[in-house]
C-alpha cells in the first residue's frame, strides 16, 4: 500500500465532525497489566486498547488471536483454528507476550506457529492490549507489544452472593460445539472461582471447500480460591488444559493426517498485602508454574515430537509512598524454564532458560492537565543448551511518557522507549527439519541482543459524540532477528534438504540471521453517535490501520501485516443490540525473499443479541454471521497461507444465561 494513500485514509477517518452535545465519557478504566497504584488508563502514554463488555462479547472467537485479529495495530498469524496469536505492528512470536492475570501462558506457542496458546478465549472477563514495548514491566518477550487476559480466577473480593453463568453455541460451518459454565460465591472472607469449557469442531470450509485435516477439540478446566480481609488478598489456582487439533499441511494428500495432543497443568499464587509498613502503599505477588506436554502425531498411530516445557515465573512489586512529586513502583520478576523437543521434528535442543529482573515506574503530575511517567528495567539472562556452549545477555530497558490534556476532553500522548530483548531459544539452537513450516532451521548461538528504539504519539478525543484516536508509531530496530533462506550452491534460489539436512529433499534451508530494521505506521479508531432517542441509539465506527517494515538495505521483511480500513454499525434498543461490520484487509505486495503477493480481501459480519432479565437473572440469546461474502481471504502472515485460507461463511447461534 502506498503511504500516501495510507495518510490520506488516516486525516479522512479523523476529521473532526460538528455536534451538538456531549452524551459520553471516557470510561474510567483499569488497566490490570500495569502496577497497582499506575492503573489508569487515563494517564497512559503508550497505546493501549482494552475490551470487555459487549465490546468483548461480540469478538470472541476461538483462540486469542482470533478475538483480537480487527482491532487496529492488531492482526494473526493463524495456522489452524485453534493454533493462532496475535500479531501487534507486524512483530510476533517471541517479540508478543501473551499473559493470563499477569502471568505468561506458559506454553510453546512462540517456539512454532502450528503450536496452540493454552489460554482460553471465551472465559476471558477483559483482555488487554498494549502496542509496542512494554519490556519495562514483562520483559524481553514484550518488545513488540503485550496482551493480557482477565479471568479473576484468583478472587480479589468476596461476592455478595453466589452467581453462575453457561454459555452454549454452534457454529455452522465448522459444526463447532461449544459449552462453558463458570461459578464465583464466597463466604466471610473466603471466595472461590470455577470455570470450565468444552470446544468441538469438524474440518472448517473455505470458499473453495472442506480444508482437510482442520479439526481440533479442547477442554479447560480451573479451580481458584483467596481468603480476603482488611489487609489485603491471598490466592491460589489450579487449572488443566488439553486439546487435540489437526494441522493443515497437505489438504491433497488425504493420507496425511498430522495432529498435535496437548497437556498443561497450571497453578498460580497471587496475593496483594495494604500498608505492610511505613512507606509503602501494598505488596503485590505474582507466581505461576506450569508443566506442560505436547506430541505431534504423524497420523492416528505414529508419535513423532515431543515437546516437553516446565516453567516458573515470579513478580514482585511495591508500591511506595510519594518520594517528592513521584509515585510509583519497583519490583522484581524472575523466571526459570526448561524446554525439550524429542522425536523426528526435534529441531530444539534441551534449553534451561533463566531469567531474573529489576524494574522501577515512577509517575507524577506536572500540571492538573500534564502528566508525566519514567521507568527503566535490567534484565539478566541465560540459555543453557545441552549440546552447547551457554548464552548469556544483560538487557536494559528504559522508557519515558507524557499525557497531555492541552485541550478539553482532548489528549496528547508521546511515549519514547529503548529496550532490549535476548534471542530465544530457537534462534539460538535451532538445528534441523521444521515440518509445520517446510523448513530445516538453523540457529546462531553468536547473535547478538536486539534492541528497539520506539516513539509512539497518539491524539484522543475523549469525549462527545464524536471520540477518536489517532496513533503514529516508529521503530528502529538493531540487528533485528529474522529467518532468511540459504543459497550455499549459488543457484540462485533457496536450497532444499532432507530431514537430516546434508542431502536434497523437500525442507527449504533457512537460518536465523540479524539486520537492521525499521517499522512505521500508524492505527485510527473513531465512533460517532448517528442517533439517540425514543427509538434507540446507532452510532458508526471506523477503523484503520498500516505497518511499514523493511531492513537498513531495502529489502522487505517477510509476512508483514496488510492494511486494513474497517467500518460499522452498533444499534441498541431497550434489550436489543445489533452490530454490522465491513472491514477490507488491502492487498500486500511489499514482499520478503521468496514470498509471494497476497490479495486484499473484504470481510461483511453482523452480529445481534436480546436480553432477557426476570429478577436480577439474565437469559441472551445471541447470533452471528460472520464472512457474509463468502470471501476467499488468505493472511499473508501465515504460513500456510494457500493451504489454509480463512473460513468461509458461516452462522453461530447460542445462549448465554447468568444467575
Amino acid at each position: 500500500m502506498n503511504l500516501r494513500y495510507a495518510v490520506i485514509i488516516a486525516l479522512f477517518t479523523t476529521s473532526q465532525l460538528v455536534y451538538s452535545e456531549e452524551i459520553t465519557t471516557l470510561d474510567d478504566y483499569t488497566i490490570t497489566a500495569r502496577p497497582i497504584g499506575l492503573q489508569s488508563i487515563e494517564h497512559i502514554a503508550q497505546p493501549i486498547t482494552v475490551l470487555r463488555g459487549d465490546d468483548l462479547a461480540e469478538k470472541q472467537s476461538t483462540t486469542i488471536g482470533e478475538t483480537l485479529s480487527n482491532i487496529p495495530g492488531v492482526s494473526t498469524n493463524r495456522f489452524s483454528p485453534l493454533a493462532s496469536r496475535p500479531v501487534i505492528r507486524g512483530l510476533g512470536g517471541s517479540r508478543v507476550q501473551i499473559l493470563e492475570n499477569g502471568i505468561g501462558s506458559q506454553d510453546v506457542s512462540t517456539i512454532s506457529v502450528d503450536h496452540a496458546v493454552t489460554i482460553e478465549s471465551i472465559h476471558a472477563e477483559q483482555v488487554e492490549i498494549f502496542r509496542g514495548p512494554s519490556t519495562l514491566l514483562y520483559g524481553s518477550e514484550a518488545s513488540g507489544g503485550l496482551v493480557n487476559v482477565v479471568t479473576n480466577r484468583i478472587p480479589e473480593y468476596v461476592p455478595e452472593s453466589f452467581n453462575a453463568n453457561i454459555y452454549s453455541s454452534f457454529n455452522t460451518n465448522s459444526v463447532e460445539k461449544l459449552f462453558s459454565i463458570k461459578a464465583e460465591g464466597g463466604h466471610d472472607k473466603m471466595a472461590f472461582h470455577l470455570d470450565g469449557t468444552n470446544r468441538d469442531a469438524k474440518n472448517y470450509s473455505a470458499k473453495q471447500g472442506q480444508i482437510f485435516n482442520s479439526f481440533y477439540d479442547s477442554k479447560n478446566i480451573n479451580l481458584g480460591t483467596s481468603f480476603v480481609d482488611d489487609w489485603g488478598f491471598i490466592g491460589i489456582s489450579f487449572g488443566r488444559f488439553d486439546s487435540t487439533h489437526g494441522v493443515p499441511l497437505n489438504p491433497d494428500d488425504q493420507s496425511e493426517l498430522p495432529f498435535i495432543d496437548t497437556e498443561q497443568n497450571r497453578t498460580t499464587l497471587s496475593g496483594q498485602v495494604n500498608e505492610p509498613f511505613t512507606g509503602i502503599k501494598a505488596i503485590n505477588l505474582q507466581l505461576g508454574y506450569s508443566d506442560y506436554q505436547h506430541t505431534e502425531f504423524e497420523d492416528a498411530a505414529t508419535p513423532g515430537t515431543v515437546f516437553n516445557n516446565e516453567q516458573l515465573d515470579g513478580r514482585i512489586e511495591f508500591q511506595h509512598e510519594k518520594i517528592g512529586p513521584f509515585s510509583g513502583v519497583i519490583g522484581t520478576q524472575f523466571g526459570y524454564r526448561d524446554v525439550s523437543a524429542v522425536g523426528d521434528e526435534a529441531f530444539l535442543p534441551k534449553t534451561n532458560t533463566e531469567t531474573i529482573a529489576v524494574f522501577i515506574l515512577e509517575e507524577t503530575d506536572i500540571t492538573d492537565a500534564l502528566h508525566f511517567e519514567i521507568g527503566g528495567r535490567f534484565e539478566h539472562q541465560q540459555n543453557k543448551p545441552d549440546n552447547a556452549a551457554d548464552v548469556s545477555n544483560d538487557l536494559y530497558s528504559i522508557s519515558s511518557g507524557i499525557h497531555w490534556h492541552f485541550i478539553e476532553n482532548t489528549a496528547l500522548g508521546l511515549n519514547i522507549s529503548r529496550s532490549q530483548r535476548g534471542a530465544a531459544a530457537e534462534e539460538l539452537f535451532a538445528n534441523g527439519p521444521h515440518i509445520a513450516t517446510g523448513t530445516f532451521e538453523l540457529g546462531q548461538a553468536g547473535l547478538d541482543v536486539e534492541t528497539a528504539n520506539s516513539i509512539d504519539l497518539s491524539l484522543a478525543r475523549e469525549h462527545g459524540l464524536l471520540q477518536w484516536n489517532l496513533s503514529l508509531f516508529a521503530n528502529y530496530i538493531e540487528d533485528f532477528i529474522f529467518l532468511q533462506g540459504l543459497d550455499r550452491n549459488n543457484d540462485g534460489l533457496v536450497d532444499e534438504v532432507d530431514e537430516t539436512g546434508a542431502a536434497a529433499g523437500e525442507f527449504r534451508l533457512v537460518q536465523f540471521q540479524q539486520d537492521n530494521a525499521v517499522f512505521y505506521g500508524f492505527e485510527i479508531a473513531a465512533n460517532l453517535n448517528l442517533y439517540t432517542g425514543d427509538y434507540g441509539q446507532l452510532n458508526l465506527n471506523l477503523l484503520g490501520d498500516y505497518v511499514r517494515a523493511e531492513r537498513v538495505n531495502g529489502d522487505n521483511l517477510p509476512r508483514i501485516s496488510p492494511a486494513k480500513i474497517g467500518s460499522g454499525l452498533d444499534y441498541t434498543y431497550n434489550n436489543f443490540t445489533a452490530g454490522l461490520d465491513f472491514t477490507t484487509f488491502l492487498a500486500q505486495n511489499d514482499n520478503g525473499a521468496l514470498e509471494t503477493d497476497t490479495g486484499g480481501y473484504s470481510i461483511l459480519n453482523l452480529n445481534s443479541r436480546y436480553n432477557i432479565t426476570v429478577n436480577e437473572q439474565t437469559l441472551s440469546i445471541f447470533a452471528k454471521a460472520t464472512n457474509l461474502l463468502d470471501e476467499d481471504g488468505r493472511l499473508h502472515t501465515s504460513f500456510i497461507k494457500d493451504r489454509a485460507p480463512i473460513m468461509g461463511r458461516a452462522v453461530m447461534v447460542g445462549f448465554q444465561a447468568s444467575f
